[in-house]
């Protein structure tokens, strides 16, 4: 008997069972097709997830969209912010991006290749997931182009340095490249978190010089000019930033939210009560009046020094022993440190001894090298991550951690903020 005739044999109510049964499991397979499809869908969608002011999507043709959260969009559309705006766009579960006000971005996306261009303003990126090696995520800007792998920082353009293209890293490692269309030479450069980068174009003959970085590190208090107040309630965030720059998680939080108390300057107020008591008294003898007006004119004259730009290049004075000081030539002393202008009889200077490296660690090039008004000493530890101490330098007699300034022709060390010692050569880093 075949299964067409048992099931005719069957009673009414048996049919009517076993239709339902079959109903059922058909509607459960649906369902689970569609949230699996759904679920990765909204994996793999650019989506509006949050807008405020006024924020307008431009589509790949020039057309306007309708703004509204959990907005999908497409590869080729473009955001623009008002003076008021304000964007946040989840480009996938982990990579989450916040357009910054009067800015504009457009974005593209090809398989599992994304790419963000900032033609204006400012955006700050946060990749929760360290990418995949089939996964490329870049933000570009007209010259500038930064390889995010898993990290959080801020592109812009400097609105108070001639609209420099600029990059801060708040946490992790981003490469940097940057091409002067002009000459069509591309430099590179690591940034490592609490580092900012800028990316300057020269007309120079030699196509090497064209392209300029420069490195510094940055205070936690410059992070209060964008609008990042909703980023103080990302507790997994603040935590990352803090443990990868150093900054205090507590004052990270009151920068981000506006708290941070800017350091008053009430010192102009005294000057002028003293001035006019001074001058009414000694009316009969004008000579005391005449003293005064000459300390201001040394003052205000020795300000050039802050006209080149860019400034990586001003760093490069590693060795300044090789040239002597006027007057230790007519010294026949042929040992340039014994100069008595800038170290006395050596009785507290400690960093004189030659010391023996820590534990762990070797010399390094810079070992026993004369730099400014000390002697530098600096070993390190390969097995150590730059964040984790691997260098170190001996200061007032002691060894600390030294914080590596890795340019793309230079080199530096610091400690507590103070250049302990930088070096230039002259060359590119990476050049394609």
């Amino acid at each position: 008997m075949s299964i067409i005739d048992k099931f005719m044999n069957l009673t009414r109510e048996k049919k009517i069972i076993m239709a339902v049964s079959a109903a059922v499991v058909v509607a459960a397979v649906v369902v689970v097709c569609v949230v699996f499809s759904r679920s990765k869908y909204l994996a793999t969608t650019m989506r509006l997830l949050h807008a405020e002011g006024t924020v307008n999507i431009e589509d790949s043709r020039g057309g306007s969209k309708p703004v509204s959260d959990n907005l999908r969009f497409q590869s080729g559309d473009a955001l623009n912010t008002g003076d008021d705006g304000l964007a946040t766009v989840g480009l996938d579960d982990t990579k989450i991006i916040t357009l910054q006000n009067d800015s504009r971005a457009e974005f593209m996306k090809n398989g599992k290749k994304l790419e963000l261009k900032l033609t204006k303003g400012a955006v700050f990126f946060n990749v929760t997931e360290k990418l995949k090696d089939d996964e490329a995520f870049e933000i570009k800007t007209s010259t500038m182009t930064a390889g995010i792998r898993g990290t959080s920082g801020i592109a812009y353009y400097d609105e108070t340095d001639e609209n420099i293209e600029t990059l801060i890293v708040t946490d992790g490692v981003v490469e940097v490249s940057a091409t002067n269309k002009t000459t069509g030479y591309t430099k590179t450069a690591r940034v490592e978190a609490g580092k900012r980068v800028k990316v300057y174009l020269l007309d120079d003959e030699n196509p090497e010089d064209s392209v300029q970085f420069e490195l510094d590190y940055v205070p936690v208090d410059e992070l209060g000019n964008f609008n990042l107040a909703a980023l103080a309630d990302d507790e997994s965030l603040m935590k990352r930033i803090s443990e990868h720059t150093g900054w205090n998680e507590d004052k990270l939080k009151k920068v981000l939210k506006g708290l941070a108390s800017p350091t008053p300057s009430p010192t102009p107020e005294p000057t002028p009560t003293d001035a006019p008591e001074d001058t009414s008294t000694p009316t009969p003898s004008p000579v005391p009046t005449d003293s005064p007006t000459p300390s201001p004119l040394p003052t205000s004259t020795p300000k050039p020094t802050a006209t080149p730009k860019p400034k990586p290049k001003a760093t490069a004075t590693p060795t300044p022993t090789t040239t002597t000081d006027p007057s230790s030539q007519t010294d026949p002393s042929t040992d340039p440190s014994s100069d008595p202008s800038t170290e006395g009889s050596g009785d507290d200077d400690e960093d004189e001894k030659e010391p023996t490296p820590p534990d762990g660690y070797e010399e390094t090039d810079w070992w026993g090298v004369e730099y400014g008004d000390h002697m530098v000493y600096i070993c390190a530890n390969e097995g150590l991550g730059a964040s984790d101490g691997r260098y170190k330098g001996y200061v007032n007699g002691r060894w600390v951690i030294l914080s590596e300034l890795q340019g793309p022709d230079s080199i530096g060390f610091e400690y507590n903020g103070t250049t302990y010692f930088s070096y230039s050569w002259g060359a590119a880093v990476n050049d394609d």
